[in-house]
Order: C-alpha cells, then structure tokens, then sequence
C-alpha cells in the first residue's frame, strides 16, 4: 500500500448517526474547507465528473472519471474500451447523468474528448484548462492531489477522492500496460498518489489549483517490475483540446509543411486493421530505395519512436518533414538493422 494520506472529500449534505444509548437519529451539517487545500480541492471538485460506459467483461472496468474542459459540454478523459457509442454517460457534480457524444481520440495519447448538452445542465459548467507552460512545468518533490472517481466510490452527488502524494520522477520509455508498451512517448509524470480504478482520466493538481496532469491507468515498469502511477502532462495536451475543443486548426502551418515521403508501401491486406508495418514494395529512386529496404522487411522503429502498426509508422512519419534526417530501424529475417534516411518531398503526379 502507498504511504499517502488520502482524503474523500465527500461532504454529504446531510451524515446522520444513529446513537445506540438515545435511540435517535442526529444530523451534522456539511464542513466548509479550513484550509488552503482543502479551497483549493473544493474548487475544482465541480470540474470533475464520473464517467460510465460499457462494461461485460470481469477485467474491464465500467466506470472512470473526467475533467470538464469548456463551457459548450466538452470533456476529457482517457480513451478505454468502456467508452462505446450510445453507451457512455456522464454524471456531473450536481448527481445529473447526461449521454455523452464520442469527438475523435488523440491515439498517441490515448486521451478522448467526450460531449454533453450544456442546455441541460443546470447552471453553467466549470471548466478548467491546461496552464501557461511556465505554470505547467513539475518537478521532483512536489506535492500534487489527484482527484477521481477511486473504486466508484462516488455515485450520483456524492463527491470524488481526493489522493495526495508527491511527484517521485518522470520517465517516458520502459512502461507498459497488460504487456501493451505505452504509446505515449513524451515525459510522464510518476507520483505516489496512486490510480487505483476509476482513478483513470482524473485530474493530477499542484496544491495551487494548477492542473498539470491527466491520470493514466496504473502501468508496470519493466526495469522494476512494479507498479507505477503516472500522469500525461497537459502541456502535452493542448494541441488536441484547441483543435478540437477551440476549433483552432494549424491549416497554414500543415500547408507551408513540406509532406514528408519515404517511398515505402507498407503491406495491408483487406480486412486487417493496423497490422505490423511489413514493406510490400519500394519506390524507385525513393529514399527508402537508397537506404536499401527491400519487400518483407519490417520497420520497428523510426528514431526513438517504436513502430508496431502502419497507423503508428504514418503517425510517427507526421511528426517529421521533407529535409528532416531520420534513423529507421528495420528487421530483415532475423537480423536487426539500422541506418539513416533523408526525408523527401512527395513527388508530383
């Protein structure tokens, strides 16, 4: 068990004891926060909200949590097998359930925006957003609270946990979930307020209010072989939520990007989704075909991106630009080989 302290604050509005010697019932009303953190703590609380979905299997667990993002419904959680079409709901802080509308995933974070109707909320939702990056930065030590829908817990009104720890590090390779590495290759923030389920898609605080993380499903270090609990910065976010939450599209800087171009055909069959990068055939004159690649090769990585699906080998590739020089690692048999490639234009026909 971590060695936190952690802290449900959930207020009930009404805690009624029933006292054995009077034979009567006594209510006590609900405590305002005392101090900085509990403020702190109880502010953000309207921003978190339960999300529950599709459930049927013993090792999949129906409900989660998420942070409301924008005034207009929006709100961000981590992309699971629950969240199915139709079948995803909301429950906000006021006990209302609301359906939820599935935006487009964020496949190298694994994060969803889900959406509600915010003409059917009673009174106005309070969002929280990502902070500037000079308040976003974390480091080693600090004290942050997670708050969460821990184990279900909280149900209807009832309020979410709140888990206190420290930030024990950041690492970005060596971790994977149920065997799957962690596609997500940027800095993790690794703490002892541990992502116990339902925890997953909850908001990681600095005791300030600032929100810098959003929490991961436990994961199992390799080095280690333990359990860890991390947290994608929201820096790392903000692209995604102003796409798709402020409709801010980056048109002129995708069109003044030169296309980056290998010459590569991966090898998809029909009916197949995301099979593993396989070269089929090499354009001639292409940089693949200078590098030397050559039919039923694999590619497995480019730089210190791994690649196990052609949708990861296009998204990886989407990161670079035409000039750009990238080291490819490919498999050929059972020989592991690993030059550099110059990234071209994509020839006009």
């Amino acid at each position: 068990m971590h060695k936190h302290l952690l802290f449900a604050f959930s207020f009930a509005s009404v805690l009624t004891a029933q006292s054995q010697d009077f034979g009567k019932a006594y209510s006590f009303e609900e405590r305002k926060p005392r101090t900085r953190v509990e403020q702190v703590i109880d502010q953000r609380m309207p921003s978190i909200v339960k999300v529950h979905g599709a459930s049927g299997l013993a090792t999949i667990s129906a409900y989660a949590t998420g942070i409301i993002v924008s005034k207009q419904g929006h709100i961000l959680t981590l992309d699971q097998v629950m969240i199915q079409k139709d079948r995803t709901r909301v429950v906000l802080y006021d006990g209302s359930v609301h359906q939820a509308q599935l935006l487009p995933e964020e496949p190298r974070f694994g994060v969803r925006l889900l959406k509600i109707d915010p003409a059917l909320v009673n009174g106005e939702l309070q969002p929280v957003w990502p902070p500037a990056e000079a308040e976003a930065q974390f480091r080693t030590g600090q004290f942050v609270v997670s708050l969460g829908n821990s184990f279900r817990l909280a149900e209807f009104s009832e309020k979410v946990s709140a888990t206190f720890g420290v930030v024990v590090g950041r690492a970005n390779t060596a971790l994977r979930y149920r065997m799957a590495d962690v596609k997500y290759d940027g800095d993790l923030i690794l703490t002892d307020a541990c992502n116990n389920p339902g925890q997953f898609g909850g908001g990681l605080f600095t005791l300030d209010g600032r929100w810098i993380g959003l929490n991961m499903k436990l994961l199992d270090s390799k080095e280690t072989n333990t359990m860890v609990s991390a947290a994608i910065p929201t820096r790392d976010l903000l692209p995604y939520l102003e796409e798709h939450v402020l409709g801010k599209h980056t048109a002129e800087a995708v069109v003044n990007k030169p296309v980056p171009w290998t010459g590569i055909v991966l090898f998809e069959r029909a009916g197949l989704q995301s099979p593993p990068a396989y070269v089929d055939r090499v354009i001639t004159g292409s940089p693949a075909d200078t590098l030397g690649l050559r039919p039923d090769d694999l590619v497995v990585r480019i730089n210190d991106y791994s690649i196990r699906t052609c949708r990861e080998f296009r998204e990886v590739l989407g990161r670079f630009a035409a000039g750009e020089t990238v080291q490819v690692t490919w498999k050929r048999g059972t020989k592991v080989q690993q030059a550099s490639m110059v990234l071209a234009s994509e020839p006009k026909k």
